[in-house]
């Protein structure tokens, strides 16, 4: 016998509990390798796909999530099975193993261990990093599928990345053990646990922080979107004291209902967790703040690619849409032009814009300063506007006298730039109109370029008292097409492109190229982040699999000692699924509770109703949770029960 045959004998002993940590592993080395592989493609690397140069950046950033990550994984799985071994480890000092040869035992483990999973994983990320240039293919709609070659660069990184990653907190691990003395590790699972103690102080501090992060997310947008850090520093604050106090002290208050704690195996379920509560407080910590981001990374994801489409229409208000700056000829397209293409490509034309105004200047005040510049609007009469708005099913303005209504075209945006009531200079030329401000909308009716990207409405009379003797060719005409099925419309797009005057793109705008365009992206940054999202929810798994094989010779002493008090394997069962469905369960529903008050700050960022894809998100990722959990449940159940003789 000797220190490597050891080391080999004890991987084969502990499988079950390396089973989890060794997939993740394997599932992390694989996702680096097939990213790496695309980075380092030499079609990438010299340009030739379109788009592979946005797609590396993103895969990049994804690669620095996955090796962060995975220094924590491995950090926490690395304390995970040393600490449930320390019995072990006195026995082996007590036999004459040196603190030194114990130290060599654990590091060749450990190193056995990581070899194997590094070379499996590449070997897989090798096998499908085929199907994942094909998917890319697909996906960026390259005319030549993106040739599968063998990528040096990927080998190398991976490998000689994973080593020395593994190395380094291995050789950190080994600190675990310390100088301690052959009876502190003999009896380090013989120490008696203390009750929990809790601090009020703590507790409402637990509160104060999670009620901030929830106030600031609920009431977040996009001019004030620096709130992402702060929101992220007190959610991190509370959730910890959530776990390490709050549910601790809920805990012990269950514990003092003397009523419900004699009902069935309650007593034995409670006590178990009032004191391994402090000891699953991490984890539980770790766990919840990893279900926050998947959900919400995957939800932002999901919602954002959803909901594209409204986003286009919404910020594009119609299909094909141009300005003329001199409304009296049209030098950019004769619309003539655009219906007959439209006509003859198939395009079913819903409604038409064709309004004028007059370009003018107003004062306004900067969204983060507050200092008063000058900007410009296109001043159009109320009827223009509501005939318009009717169109776009939007609610009509109502004004009178010298009244003015603005119009901003984002409505992501909610910085009221106007306020009802004031009083406000509009100039045209040599001359000047006071208006009464009626308030502001964030929705434009007709497409945002030029001058026409804000509006300023006012009366009908109003309107017409200040162009009566503006000339045609000093005005600005605005035309807009919606056609049905515009999604299909690339080519017609690109068709009447390419027919405008419109030399420095910023007069005439089509919306499916650009839809197109932003979909193609989501879709792709959807695919990327469905790995990610992937390997952490593995992970999360991992590490409560981790937790609960750890204390698997533990739980057999007290299952088997309570069974011989008389507690049938039924009831036993029930103390496993108990303690096993708060491990899992706990923690998700305050990833939950993180995630739905992510998708209200979404929600009001992209200014709109995310509840059902928010819905589907949540629902699926507690589907793959729940089976997790059944597969956890029934393997560790029959690893306690089969003990029971």
């Amino acid at each position: 016998m000797n220190i490597r045959l050891l080391a080999k004998r004890n991987i084969q002993g502990n499988a079950q509990r390396y089973l989890a940590y060794f997939f993740s592993i394997v599932l992390s080395v694989s996702i680096f390798f097939i990213y790496a592989s695309f980075i380092f493609h030499p079609d990438v690397v010299h340009a030739n796909i379109p788009g592979g140069q946005l797609i590396s950046k993103g895969l990049i950033a994804a690669e620095i999530v996955i090796i962060i990550f995975s220094v924590f994984f491995i950090a926490y799985s690395n304390a995970a099975f040393i600490q449930p071994r320390k019995k072990e480890f006195g026995l082996l000092t007590l036999l004459g193993m040196s603190k030194s040869q114990l130290r060599k035992l654990i590091y060749l483990e450990q190193t056995m261990v990581s070899l194997i999973s590094i070379l499996i994983g590449v070997g897989l990320g090798f096998l499908f990093s085929k199907l994942f240039l094909m998917a890319v293919s697909w996906l960026l709609a390259v005319e030549q599928p993106i040739s599968f070659v063998i990528v040096p660069e990927a080998f190398v990184y991976t490998i000689v990345g994973f080593i020395l990653l593994f190395q380094l907190l291995s050789l950190l691990s080994l600190f675990h053990i310390g100088n301690a003395e052959v009876v502190d590790l003999l009896k380090d699972k013989q120490k008696p646990k203390k009750t929990p103690f809790v601090s009020k102080w703590l507790v409402a501090l637990s509160a104060v922080c999670l009620s901030i992060s929830y106030y600031l997310a609920g009431t977040m947008s996009l001019n004030n979107s620096y709130r992402v850090l702060p929101i992220v520093f007190f959610v991190l604050i509370g959730t910890y004291f959530l776990f390490s106090q709050s549910i601790v002290a809920l805990c012990s208050r269950l514990y003092r209902k003397k009523k419900s704690l004699y009902g069935g195996t309650n007593l034995i379920t409670q006590t178990n967790l009032i004191f391994n509560i402090k000891d699953y407080s991490r984890l539980f910590f770790l766990t919840s703040i990893i279900t926050a981001v998947i959900l919400t990374a995957a939800g932002t994801l999901f919602m954002f690619s959803a909901d594209l489409k409204k986003q286009g229409m919404d910020n594009i208000p119609q299909s094909i849409g141009w300005i003329e700056n001199d409304a009296s000829v049209y030098s950019v397209i004769e619309p003539s032009a655009v219906e007959k293409i439209l006509k003859e490509d198939g395009f079913k034309i819903l409604y038409e814009v064709n309004m004028t105004g007059v370009p003018i200047t107003h004062m306004l005040s900067h969204m983060r300063t507050g200092e008063s510049s000058e900007n410009r609007s296109l001043l159009i009469s109320e009827s223009d506007y509501n005939n318009t708005a009717a169109l776009r099913k939007i609610e009509p303005a109502k004004l009178s006298g010298k009244e003015a209504l603005y119009i901003f075209p984002y409505g992501g945006l909610d910085y009221q730039f106007v306020h009802k009531g004031e009083q406000k200079e509009l100039h045209f030329g040599n001359r000047t109109i006071q208006v009464t401000m009626i308030g502001q909308r964030n929705q434009s009716i007709v497409t945002p370029i030029k001058a026409a990207t804000t509006l300023m409405v006012v009366d009908d009379q109003l309107y017409h008292e200040i162009t009566a003797d503006v000339p045609l060719k000093e005005m600005a005409r605005v035309r807009g097409y919606e056609i049905k099925d515009w999604e299909e419309s690339m080519e017609t797009s690109s068709e009447i492109e390419q027919m405008s005057n419109n030399p420095n793109h910023n007069q005439l705008q089509t919306r499916a190229p650009i839809y197109q365009e932003m979909k193609q992206g989501s879709i792709l940054i959807f695919f990327i982040g469905l790995f990610v999202s992937l390997l952490f929810f593995i992970v999360q798994g991992s590490m409560m699999y981790l937790r609960v094989f750890t204390n698997l010779e533990d739980k057999k002493i007290q299952i088997h000692a309570l069974h011989r008090l008389g507690l049938t394997k039924k009831e036993i069962r029930q103390i496993l699924s108990a303690e096993i469905r708060i491990l899992f369960f706990a923690p998700f529903l305050i990833g939950v509770i993180h995630a739905i008050v992510a998708y209200v700050a979404l929600s009001n960022l992209l200014g709109s109703n995310l509840f059902v894809y928010s819905a589907m998100v949540i629902a699926t990722y507690f589907l793959f949770q729940l089976l997790y959990y059944q597969v956890t449940k029934k393997m560790y159940g029959r690893a306690v029960i089969n003990s029971i003789k």
